[in-house]
Protein backbone atom coordinates (compact mmCIF):
# COMPACT_ATOMS: atom_id res chain seq x y z
CA UNK A 1 0.00 0.00 0.00
CA UNK A 2 2.61 2.31 0.95
CA UNK A 3 3.95 1.79 -3.05
CA UNK A 4 0.76 2.86 -4.16
CA UNK A 5 0.46 6.13 -2.66
CA UNK A 6 4.04 6.99 -3.14
CA UNK A 7 3.71 6.39 -6.23
CA UNK A 8 0.02 8.35 -6.51
CA UNK A 9 1.60 11.28 -4.98
CA UNK A 10 4.38 11.75 -7.34
CA UNK A 11 1.76 11.20 -10.13
CA UNK A 12 0.09 13.80 -8.73
CA UNK A 13 2.88 16.12 -8.81
CA UNK A 14 3.89 15.54 -12.02
CA UNK A 15 0.35 15.74 -13.83
CA UNK A 16 0.41 19.45 -12.07
CA UNK A 17 3.66 20.52 -13.19
CA UNK A 18 2.78 19.49 -16.54
CA UNK A 19 -0.33 21.37 -16.79
CA UNK A 20 1.82 24.20 -15.35
CA UNK A 21 4.20 23.98 -17.82
CA UNK A 22 1.69 23.23 -20.79
CA UNK A 23 -0.35 26.34 -20.09
CA UNK A 24 -0.30 29.47 -22.35
CA UNK A 25 0.82 31.97 -19.93
CA UNK A 26 4.85 31.61 -19.02
CA UNK A 27 5.15 29.30 -16.57
CA UNK A 28 7.44 29.44 -13.67
CA UNK A 29 9.22 26.75 -14.70
CA UNK A 30 12.08 26.70 -12.18
CA UNK A 31 10.10 26.87 -9.34
CA UNK A 32 7.90 23.96 -10.78
CA UNK A 33 10.58 22.06 -12.12
CA UNK A 34 12.53 21.86 -8.02
CA UNK A 35 9.51 21.15 -6.66
CA UNK A 36 8.87 18.27 -8.30
CA UNK A 37 12.68 17.74 -7.64
CA UNK A 38 11.85 18.34 -3.63
CA UNK A 39 8.75 15.94 -3.40
CA UNK A 40 10.53 13.34 -5.82
CA UNK A 41 13.65 13.30 -3.66
CA UNK A 42 11.46 12.96 -0.66
CA UNK A 43 8.70 10.48 -1.84
CA UNK A 44 11.19 7.56 -0.61
CA UNK A 45 11.19 9.16 3.10
CA UNK A 46 10.80 6.16 5.47
CA UNK A 47 12.92 3.39 3.43
CA UNK A 48 16.71 2.89 3.89
CA UNK A 49 17.33 4.58 -0.10
CA UNK A 50 20.42 6.84 -0.02
CA UNK A 51 21.04 9.70 -1.87
CA UNK A 52 21.73 8.37 -5.14
CA UNK A 53 18.42 6.39 -5.90
CA UNK A 54 16.60 9.80 -4.46
CA UNK A 55 18.13 11.50 -6.48
CA UNK A 56 17.62 9.30 -9.68
CA UNK A 57 13.90 9.03 -8.66
CA UNK A 58 13.72 12.85 -8.28
CA UNK A 59 15.38 13.42 -11.57
CA UNK A 60 13.42 10.98 -13.51
CA UNK A 61 10.04 12.79 -11.90
CA UNK A 62 11.50 15.86 -13.64
CA UNK A 63 12.04 14.21 -16.56
CA UNK A 64 8.45 12.72 -16.94
CA UNK A 65 6.72 16.66 -15.61
CA UNK A 66 9.37 18.05 -18.30
CA UNK A 67 8.32 15.60 -21.20
CA UNK A 68 4.34 15.84 -20.27
CA UNK A 69 4.34 19.37 -20.56
CA UNK A 70 6.71 19.31 -24.23
CA UNK A 71 3.68 16.33 -25.05
CA UNK A 72 0.98 18.86 -25.12
CA UNK A 73 2.58 21.28 -27.68
CA UNK A 74 4.72 18.39 -30.08
CA UNK A 75 3.65 17.19 -33.24
CA UNK A 76 5.20 13.88 -32.88
CA UNK A 77 4.42 11.41 -30.30
CA UNK A 78 8.62 11.51 -28.74
CA UNK A 79 7.61 13.51 -25.39
CA UNK A 80 4.75 11.13 -25.28
CA UNK A 81 6.72 7.91 -25.35
CA UNK A 82 9.71 9.67 -23.48
CA UNK A 83 7.59 10.22 -20.27
CA UNK A 84 5.78 7.05 -20.69
CA UNK A 85 9.36 4.95 -20.79
CA UNK A 86 10.28 7.61 -17.38
CA UNK A 87 7.24 6.54 -15.71
CA UNK A 88 7.69 3.14 -16.23
CA UNK A 89 11.91 4.03 -14.48
CA UNK A 90 10.29 5.86 -12.23
CA UNK A 91 7.49 2.86 -10.99
CA UNK A 92 10.10 0.53 -11.02
CA UNK A 93 12.30 2.62 -8.60
CA UNK A 94 9.28 3.39 -6.31
CA UNK A 95 8.35 -0.80 -6.38
CA UNK A 96 12.52 -1.82 -5.44
CA UNK A 97 12.59 0.90 -3.09
CA UNK A 98 9.01 0.73 -0.78
CA UNK A 99 9.67 -2.61 -0.87
CA UNK A 100 12.53 -2.93 1.61
CA UNK A 101 11.67 -1.60 4.99
CA UNK A 102 13.41 0.79 6.80
CA UNK A 103 16.52 -0.97 8.53
CA UNK A 104 16.46 -3.76 5.69
CA UNK A 105 19.36 -2.40 3.98
CA UNK A 106 23.24 -2.91 3.67
CA UNK A 107 23.44 -0.71 6.94
CA UNK A 108 20.09 -2.45 9.00
CA UNK A 109 22.10 -5.89 8.88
Amino acid sequence: MPTLLRNLLVLAVEFGAAHLLRSPDPAPWIPVLLAVFVVGSGVLHGTDAEFVPRFLLAFVAVGVAWLGGAAGEATDSVPAAGAVTLLVIQTALLIRFSRRGPGSGRMGR
